[in-house]
């Protein structure tokens, strides 16, 4: 009868490790620049100086599994700074309550344009984001996306008179007016533009995307027609 300690998998060597952030960083790296779809697996692993044509499935399996580890490297900072600004909010002062959850939904992300050299996390992420057949909310629902469930919970309570439906639909308008803005003004800079979402100083940016965002979460409902 085998040992029980011969059927577990061993634990990955620091080595291992080494060589799967090398790949992790080359892919977030490609698919910023090239876009998702424009990049193979192969592709990752030459970038990264990985001459084994199997490194990539041994350690990822596919490349939506890539796409799965490189979410899950980045989300668990995102999750902890999230959850973080919004601790403690008092739900019964609206205006201030939506302007924590637009911090929340914000400073997280778009702290990353303070990053020297330019942020490939940015720009990943948007072209995931807007990606038909590779939804990040999809592959990160219920994985890793703890902090932004408890952002829609804490907006159906500071909105608890209006409709769900439309609380829900103010959520995903306005969550992938971060993903894209941010995303875009990082593109720009990269680009060394200043049009756009990168005429204001990134300062001004950051609090008037948060104040947009304040106000379509908390804009009066439109009469029925």
């Amino acid at each position: 009868m085998p040992s029980l300690a011969a059927s577990i998998p061993p634990a990955r060597s620091a080595r291992g490790d080494a060589i799967r952030n090398r790949l992790l960083d080359a892919a977030e790296k490609l698919f910023a620049e090239r876009g998702i779809d424009a990049v193979s697996l192969n592709s990752i692993a030459r970038y990264a100086n990985q001459l084994n044509s199997s490194v990539m499935q041994y350690h990822f399996g596919s490349k939506t599994g890539l796409i799965d580890a490189i979410l899950e490297r980045r989300m668990e900072d995102l999750n902890r700074r999230r959850n973080e600004l919004i601790a403690d909010i008092d739900t019964s002062d609206r205006t201030t309550a939506l302007h924590k959850v637009a911090e929340a939904m914000v400073l997280p992300f778009a702290e990353h344009l303070f990053i020297e050299g330019g942020s490939s996390y940015l720009r990943f992420t948007a072209q995931v984001s807007f990606n038909a057949d590779k939804s990040v909310f999809e592959m990160a629902r219920g994985k890793h996306d703890s902090a932004v469930r408890k952002i829609s919970a804490l907006v159906q309570e500071i909105l608890s008179d209006m409709k769900p439906d439309l609380v829900r639909h103010r959520l995903a308008l306005v969550t992938n007016l971060v993903l894209f803005g941010v995303g875009e003004r990082e593109k720009l800079r990269m680009a060394g533009k200043h049009s756009g979402v990168a005429r204001l100083h990134t300062d001004d940016f950051i609090r008037d995307l948060i104040e947009i965002i304040v106000a379509a979460l908390g804009a009066p409902e439109a009469a029925s027609r």
